[in-house]
């Protein structure tokens, strides 16, 4: 664990878990890295980093309204700071488009992109219209909020404690920033330039996989992963098979070239 510290003194701070090849994991909006609590067992093959983006967690704000494209550059200082050459990059919903942005900006830096339920876009008004419940209820009640969001990812008593009280810690402008900037992000028209190797992961029981993972034919070298009886919230929820899925997915697109 610890700190990167910004020219301005300000922290972003990031867990580092095991060795070998780099994973750096992307939150969504308000839940910061503790989301990621089923995936340390990927620090058994990995080296696992999980950065809270500013304004979550036991990060510092560093902006109210933050883009996409900054929260991207924080993920490259990240890299530069850890003296890293090439990393997997892996976004979960929201943070997919933080992934993607990265991907998309420093291609020579990702090795391979993994991404569970993410999106290109948000496409249908079903869609919209959850991210605008989302930022209301945001408005209204980030405690409740908090609550909901840690009671649908974690049935366990502890680890749901201790998502609830680091999404009280998100700052609640960063917070609705990012949820506002995930619902106007566009890819699109880029996923062609997505050229690395690409492993895209569904809950059956999401209906995004009808919308998103078409979108997803433009990239060269990608390989979806439906989870049967599942909703949006796979690393949480069926966790064993979203690590398993990464770990084949490297062995099967690193390993066996070799």
């Amino acid at each position: 664990m610890g700190y990167m510290i910004n020219k301005d003194g300000q922290r972003l701070f990031y867990e580092d878990h095991g060795v070998g090849n780099a994973i750096i994991c992307i939150h969504p909006p308000g839940m910061g890295r503790k989301v990621f609590a089923y995936q340390h067992e990927l620090s058994k093959h990995f080296r696992l980093i999980l950065p809270d983006l500013s304004g979550h967690g036991d990060s510092d704000t560093i902006k109210r309204k933050p883009h996409i494209e900054d929260f991207a550059e924080e993920i490259m200082a990240l890299i530069n700071h850890l003296k890293l050459d090439q990393v997997l990059i892996f976004g979960y919903s929201a943070g997919g488009s933080v992934a993607q942005a990265f991907a998309l900006k420093y291609p020579d830096k990702v090795k391979g992109l993994m991404l569970s339920g993410a999106f290109p876009k948000v496409q249908t008004k079903l869609f919209r219209l959850e991210f605008l419940a989302g930022m209301a209820w945001l408005k209204r009640s980030p405690r409740s909020l908090a609550k909901l969001l840690s009671r649908s990812h974690f049935k366990n008593t502890l680890v749901k404690r201790e998502q609830y009280t680091h999404l009280l810690k998100s700052d609640p402008d960063v917070w609705y920033s990012y949820y506002k900037e995930s619902l106007n992000y566009d890819c699109s028209h880029q996923l062609d330039k997505l050229d690395m190797p690409l492993l895209l992961v569904y809950g059956a029981r999401s209906e995004w996989v009808n919308h998103q993972a078409p979108f997803y034919k433009e990239c060269a070298q990608a390989a979806l992963v439906v989870v049967e009886k599942a909703y949006h919230q796979v690393p949480a929820t069926h966790s064993s098979i979203l690590n398993q899925a990464v770990i084949d997915f490297f062995h099967r697109t690193f390993i066996s070239r070799d």
